[in-house]
């Protein structure tokens, strides 16, 4: 009951004050017991007009329930590195985020540094957005901090 009340929640509160993102976009995997598991994305709003840098994928699951699974994510860099993935990944384990280097745009190359945090009650929702701008507050200022100290 809990998803249908979630959907239902995004779709009044969330979904109407957000953009859709439209084209086609890449499927992304995940390792589930030593074996990749293929999300494929259904939807991608960007929440840019209620929170700055934030987006909410809608993916189809691999397995049957639940058909979608729900991730709020935010934009750490628009150009990604192996340098910015090693200073974001502390945080990201120590709050069970997932970082990945994801084209956002489709009908661009650049690949963006972003961070998922998976949605699973309605509860989670706010939570998970204080959660990601807390860190993408903390990945800012570690940037910052690096670039003062190369100065």
């Amino acid at each position: 009951m809990s998803q249908r009340e979630l959907k239902v929640f995004l779709q009044n509160q969330i979904f109407k004050k957000s953009n859709k993102l439209k084209g086609k976009f890449a499927p992304f995997s995940e390792m589930i017991d030593n074996e990749f598991k293929v999300l494929k994305i259904k939807e991608i709003y960007d929440l840019s007009e209620t929170f700055k840098n934030l987006y909410f994928f809608i993916m189809k699951n691999y397995s049957k329930y639940p058909k979608e699974r729900y991730f709020l994510a935010v934009l750490l860099a628009s150009q990604s590195s192996d340098l910015l993935v090693s200073l974001a990944n502390d945080f990201a384990q120590k709050n069970g985020l997932k970082l990945i280097q994801y084209a956002i745009n489709p009908n661009q190359v650049r690949i963006s540094l972003i961070s998922l945090k998976e949605i699973e009650k309605i509860e989670d929702f706010s939570f998970s957005v204080d959660l990601l701008k807390e860190f993408r507050t903390n990945f800012r200022n570690m940037l910052r901090k690096m670039k003062n100290t190369l100065e």
